[in-house]
C-alpha cells in the first residue's frame, strides 16, 4: 500500500500536463489564466487598436477602450470603440465590441447608429489575429 502512494504521489509531483500547483511544483498561472482572459484575444485587441490615441486598457475588467477619433476624409464624425474579452478560451462568443458614433452638426455632437457590418468585421480581424498567435491553433 504504501508503494502505491509513493508511486501516486511521484506521478503527480513529476506530471508535465499537470496545471495542480503541488508545493510549488507545477504549471504556474499566469496573469490572464487568473483572471479568465484569452491572452490571444488580448494582445490581438491591443494590437488592433495601437494606432488610436489614447487607447485605455484594463486587464482585470476585461476592458479595452479608444477615445472618440475622427477620420481624416470625414472631421465631422467621430467614432469610440469599446472591446470586452469575456472568457479564457478562444472563441468568438468572448469578445464583444461596441462602437459609438456621433455627427458634429453645427457644433453639437450627436448621437448616430453605428453598422453592425463594421463590429463584426473588427470581430473576425481580431479572431483571425488571436488564432495566429495561439500555438494550439
Amino acid at each position: 500500500m504504501k508503494k502505491v502512494i509513493i508511486i501516486l504521489f511521484l506521478f503527480i509531483l513529476t506530471s508535465n500536463c499537470s496545471k495542480l500547483n503541488f508545493f510549488g511544483f507545477g504549471k504556474e498561472k499566469n496573469e490572464f489564466d487568473k483572471l479568465k482572459i484569452n491572452e490571444y484575444l488580448w494582445i490581438a485587441s491591443n494590437e488592433l487598436l495601437k494606432n488610436y490615441t489614447n487607447t485605455q486598457s484594463n486587464l482585470k475588467e476585461g476592458t479595452i477602450s479608444t477615445d472618440w477619433f475622427t477620420a481624416k476624409k470625414a472631421p465631422n464624425i467621430r467614432f469610440r470603440i469599446i472591446i470586452y474579452i469575456l472568457g479564457s478560451d478562444l472563441y468568438e462568443e468572448n469578445i464583444e465590441i461596441f462602437t459609438e458614433k456621433q455627427l458634429n452638426q453645427n457644433g453639437i455632437w450627436k448621437q448616430q447608429q453605428t453598422s453592425g457590418a463594421f463590429n463584426i468585421h473588427l470581430k473576425k480581424r481580431i479572431i483571425l489575429n488571436a488564432t495566429s498567435l495561439d500555438p494550439e491553433q
